[in-house]
């Protein structure tokens, strides 16, 4: 169950509008449920860096052949005056576009269930994994002389340093795997971070937005703001 949860992480794919280089890479993303309903996080500047809409998101239909894409129709982001948690954007997947068939494909963690949250609140964190896809990789690539678009995970584990930030429910991360020489975090934005609470259970921990170079720390909105957004949207 742990292997095909983070595995879900995709990058952030998009086609650019060029007929020479139809499709680009900018951060990661990752679904989530809310019972019945899925999401795609990521983070939003992830596309404005790149002047591009979330809603443009390519994010694959498990096992569809030929490869499909959801299809989104609308975003969320937390409505509080926190510039840090505006940054995490929720797309939500259409279901006038897809059937509750092709929702149900994607095996995404159920946020409405809170044994699967393992806040970075909590003191005693067994564990954490992360999995993203860094621009820098040579390995994560799109091939257009072969045609192919070739993604290429980095996946971390290991709490090397936790603590609060000076915003609400946003955490300091540092990881204790290092990143690949010569490569720089870049591209990490969007990704989830899962934790492995005393009881062996593996929950969503958080949403990376934020990377300090001086530190070596991810910045980290908890869990707990998705979960509360989703619960409003859904009551």
């Amino acid at each position: 169950m742990e292997s095909s949860i983070i595995n879900l992480t995709k990058p952030v794919l998009y086609e650019t509008g060029y007929d020479e280089w139809p499709y680009a890479y900018s951060g990661s993303c990752y679904p989530v449920r809310w019972k019945k309903n899925l999401y795609i996080i990521s983070a939003h500047h992830c596309y404005k860096n790149h002047n591009v809409k979330p809603e443009k998101t390519l994010y694959p239909i498990p096992d569809s052949a030929p490869l499909q894409f959801y299809g989104f129709n609308s975003k969320l982001t937390a409505q509080i005056e926190n510039k840090k948690y505006k940054d995490q954007v929720i797309l939500v997947v259409s279901k006038k576009l897809h059937t509750q068939k092709i929702v149900d494909l994607t095996k995404a963690i159920d946020l409405s269930d809170n044994m699967n949250i393992v806040s970075l609140s909590e003191s005693k964190i067994k564990n954490i994994f992360l999995r993203g896809y860094l621009l820098d990789n040579p390995s994560h690539k799109i091939d257009y002389d072969n045609k192919k678009i070739k993604p290429q995970a980095f996946i971390a584990t290991g709490i090397r340093s936790l603590r609060k930030s000076s915003f609400d429910f946003c955490h300091f991360l540092k990881v204790k795997t290092p990143f690949p020489e010569n490569m720089s975090p870049n591209g990490m934005s969007g990704s989830p971070v899962y934790g492995i609470n005393q009881q062996g259970t593996l929950g969503l921990s958080g949403t990376i937005i934020e990377f300090n170079s001086y530190t070596n720390e991810f910045l980290v909105i908890d869990s707990l703001v998705l979960r509360d957004l989703l619960k409003g949207e859904n009551a």
